[in-house]
């Protein structure tokens, strides 16, 4: 699969910084998030995180101002639960009378939070207080720097996974905390599309104008959906054909998930520990306590997907009392068998937003974690009929794989072969307005902008209203919803923004100043974007003004050419009567010579002329003036009723948040990576100080125990006064202190170390420059005479004194190095023995370039003398050959004569 990707992939030849040509992808799950990543000269890939697991728990936690992303926010869990934030995904878009946020508290009781003035989940930590926005932000960010980690170099865009019931609301906040955490967001794409896309790309070559038909069951944490698509080949405009994915039909739960199935383990698990342990206080009112049933029902559950009974066990689980019970799966099986029919019913509701039943679709694949739980796929195999139930997608894998193919092919740094998504409205969007009727009565009217099941992409909507003259409301707001009882309570509020147009009656005034101007209403532009959200583009006041009146000129042309025309028309009349008496003279047109015949082609084409003019002439009488359009953008004010989110100042203001934090983070990594260097150091040298071994060895007596002293007395300061409160620098200052003392000793033991390779480069180069000379001896000039020599002798002489030069230094100092203790300063250093070698290398490479330019002469005489001797060949030849032709002349037989 990644050959595969790597063939569809190629960087665009485009002149951006390296850092530009990386784009990934977030799968963003609501208990984990997985990664991907696709840059330059390297195939998509899931990215690992720095435990190098390919997915990462979606959890924050703050404590002390600290941060705590991933593995590490699940440990802080454990110990201090209302620090700790998972499942954040949950709370995005939503307000304080949403089902979510009653849910939300129920499901995690110590995560103690309020909402704000904007209604959203307003989290208090200490003195500090974050909304929803700013702490899935933080979430954000975090996948950020692990992919950056991971991709060794900066990356921004991104294509974020989302479950398609997402609404309005919560896919504007997610763009917005995607913005706070300096992502470029490129698109918001559905999981499951996502996930058929990944599926698709791999299998190009199968797909055809035939189409194909998936149903891809999908069961998360918290939620659960079907997804019925589409492959098919579609021809594009340029007549090519591509192939697309669409989504037919979708059914989903908000809330139905493992992490339902794991709170009703892990109350089972309160309430067994409630029968057998008696303790002073109730372990439910201890959040460390039920932190601790909660992890343990999720390991429970995993282990009954494979296992018919096992045992939850915790230590020290509540007040100092371990706590082991046997549980099987026919128990877990109890406390979930109520979820049948919701299990089932989003295949149900796919199939009929399709319009479809079960035996047209081709095939059945399952996704998630839930779905491996032995009761789920019993009731879904009941569901479908007993068909087969594929597991060919990878769940940790799938939906990140096919949303970086999307990023990689919305960034601007690559090209992919084509693969169009088409995601369908599930939620579908009108204009509210004011109508006016003949009699001037006004009434309430809407129109659908984005219908149910109509896809995205697409052209923005523009809808014209006549009934306004003075400053006027209009309000997108969601169209006719197909929701059963419970999604109805989930979904929000069914309001989306309300527009209000300003300064109508000025600008109206100012347009139709002109006299003879017509109203032609106001035209609202809407668009949905790639990511699914609506949003208005502008609201135009249109006015058509009458064509100014004909000048004099205009009026004389048009008089020209009906007079024009009249002439014409007789012309055309007597050139019949003339041609009527010419049929009756057939016989001096067949006599006629070929100048006539010339002469009436030119006046043939002289006519055609006359022809052409007088069209034109009447195609500009035709062509009347046209109105003059006129387009005024309004001014608008739009404010979102579904939710409203933070203003530019708050967005600000959470962004510096998140800066600070980055700050104080870095400051903390650099103090640790001081400290630990420092110990580092300190163990290492105190080890070789009792072994002797390694730099030691290079080291002075004096040195060694003043390096000693240092290394003892740091040692103790580490202990006994090195704290919290110790700084990056002190920590620096004392690493330096004994990297000081020990720097001589280190060039010692670096010059000792490189001594033997520097050697045997240079003895080398003695052995070819020897090999050179014993070559040259045989190319020498003799004397100023001799042409056939290269070289004189004195540039023989000059490179044979510098190499014995260099020779009897060398052998000098290779005598003194041998005889000198580790602890002595070298005779000769590696860079002294390069720059000898270098001296030695420029005066052969001299001598060698010369031999390989030189281009031996050719002696004046002996090249006329055999110029002779060709020319006195070349007439000897010529002399035979016309012997030999004579000869055959006179020996030929006489022709024969035919008497």
């Amino acid at each position: 699969m990644r050959l595969i990707a790597a063939l569809l992939l190629t960087a665009a030849a485009i002149g951006v910084a390296d850092a530009a040509l990386a784009a990934m992808s977030i799968d963003f799950g609501s208990q984990y998030i997985k990664l991907a990543i696709v840059k330059t000269g390297v195939p998509m890939e899931i990215v690992l995180n720095k435990e190098s697991r390919r997915k990462t728990p979606n959890t924050l936690g703050i404590k002390n101002g600290e941060r705590f992303f991933a593995d590490a926010a699940a440990q802080l869990a454990l110990k201090q639960p209302k620090s700790t934030y998972p499942y954040l995904l949950e709370l995005i878009g939503k307000k304080d009378a949403d089902p979510a946020i009653a849910r939300y508290k129920l499901q995690f009781p110590f995560n103690e939070f309020t909402t704000n003035n904007r209604g959203v989940a307003l989290f208090k930590n200490g003195e500090s207080e974050y909304d929803i926005e700013t702490l899935l932000a933080m979430i954000l960010w975090s996948a950020k720097k692990t992919t950056e980690a991971y991709a060794e170099q900066s990356v921004k865009d991104v294509v974020i996974t989302v479950p398609a019931f997402f609404n309005q609301a919560e896919r504007r906040a997610i763009a917005l905390a995607a913005d706070i955490a300096g992502l470029n967001l490129l698109q918001i794409l559905n999981s499951g599309s996502a996930a058929a896309l990944n599926y698709g790309v791999f299998r190009r070559k199968e797909i055809s104008e035939q189409s194909t038909t998936m149903l891809i069951y999908d069961m998360g944490a918290v939620k659960t959906d079907a997804t019925i698509v589409e492959y098919q080949l579609v021809e594009d405009k340029d007549k090519m054909k591509n192939p697309v994915v669409r989504t037919l039909g979708y059914g989903y739960d908000r809330s139905l998930g493992g992490l339902e199935m794991t709170l009703r383990l892990q109350k089972h698990l309160e309430q067994t520990f409630r029968k057998e342990k008696k303790t002073p206080t109730d372990i439910a009112t201890n959040p460390r306590s039920m932190a601790k049933l909660h992890k343990e029902a999720e390991r429970v559950k995993q282990i009954l997907s494979a296992n018919s009974h096992t045992f939850a066990q915790i230590e020290n689980v509540h007040e100092d009392t371990d706590f082991r019970t046997e549980v099987n799966r026919e128990q877990f099986e109890a406390l979930i068998e109520d979820l049948d029919d919701r299990i089932r019913k989003p295949i149900t509701d796919a199939l009929v937003m399709a319009d479809m039943d079960l035996s047209k679709i081709d095939q059945i694949v399952l996704m998630g974690a839930g779905t491996r739980i032995p009761r789920v796929k019993a009731v879904l195999s009941s569901a479908v009929g007993g068909r087969e139930l594929g597991n060919f997608l990878n769940t940790d894998e799938a939906i990140a794989m096919g949303a970086v193919y999307q990023s990689a092919k919305l960034s601007k740094s690559f090209k992919v072969l084509t693969f169009d998504i088409q995601e369908p409205v599930l939620f579908p969007v009108k204009i509210d307005f004011e109508s006016q009727d003949e009699q001037g009565n006004k009434k309430a009217a809407s129109k659908v902008l984005f219908g149910h099941k109509t896809f995205y992409p697409a052209n923005k909507k523009i809808v014209t209203l006549n009934s306004y003259s003075d400053d006027f409301t209009i309000a997108l707001n969601y169209a006719d919803l197909h929701f059963d009882e419970i999604q109805a309570t989930e979904f929000g509020s069914r309001n989306l923004s309300s527009i209000s147009v300003e300064g109508v009656k000025v600008k109206m005034e100012e347009a139709m100043s002109g006299e003879g101007s017509v109203f032609k209403g106001f035209k609202v532009h809407v668009r949905i974007d790639d990511s699914g959200i609506v949003s208005l583009d502008k609201v135009e006041l249109n006015v058509e003004q009458p064509p100014p009146p004909k000048t004099a000129e205009e009026i004389a042309e048009e008089e020209a050419a009906l007079a024009e025309e009249e002439a014409k028309k007789k012309e055309e009349e007597e050139k019949k009567k003339n041609d009527q008496e010419k049929k009756e003279d057939d016989q001096e047109k067949k006599e006629g010579d070929d100048d006539k015949k010339e002469d009436t082609k030119d006046d043939m084409k002289e006519e055609k002329k006359e022809e052409k003019k007088v069209e034109e002439k009447k195609e500009k009488k035709k062509e009347e003036p046209k109105p003059k359009k006129i387009r005024v953008k309004m001014t608008v004010k739009s404010e979102h009723t579904d939710l409203t989110l933070p203003n530019e100042e708050e967005i600000v203001a959470a962004k510096k948040i998140l800066a600070e934090f980055e700050s104080i983070e870095a400051a903390k990594q650099a103090r640790e990576e001081a400290q630990n260097g420092l110990e580092a150091t300190l163990y290492d040298l105190n080890d070789k100080l009792e072994t002797k071994e390694g730099v030691i060895e290079f080291m002075t007596q004096e040195e060694q125990e003043k390096l000693q002293a240092q290394v003892s007395l740091l040692r103790t300061w580490m202990e006994d006064e090195a704290g919290m409160d110790t700084t990056t620098e002190e920590f620096t200052d004392k690493k330096k202190s004994v990297d000081d003392i020990t720097e001589a000793g280190r060039k010692r033991m670096d010059e000792y170390r490189a001594f033997p390779q520097a050697k045997a480069d240079l003895d080398a180069l003695f052995n070819s420059t020897e090999m050179f000379l014993t070559l040259a001896a045989n190319m020498t000039k003799k004397d100023e005479t001799d042409e056939e020599g290269i070289f004189n002798d004195t540039e023989i002489t000059t490179l044979r004194t510098k190499y014995e030069e260099i020779q009897q230094w060398f052998e000098e100092k290779v005598t003194a190095q041998v005889n000198a203790a580790k602890s002595d300063d070298p005779s000769v250093t590696q860079d002294e023995i390069q720059e000898k070698g270098v001296q030695l290398q420029r005066e052969v490479k001299y001598l060698y370039n010369k031999m390989a330019s030189y281009k031996p002469k050719i002696k004046k005489e002996e090249k006329k003398e055999e110029s002779t001797a060709e020319k006195e060949k070349s007439e000897n030849e010529t002399t035979t050959e016309e012997a030999e032709k004579k000869e055959e002349a006179e020996t030929a037989e006489p022709p024969h004569s035919d008497l």
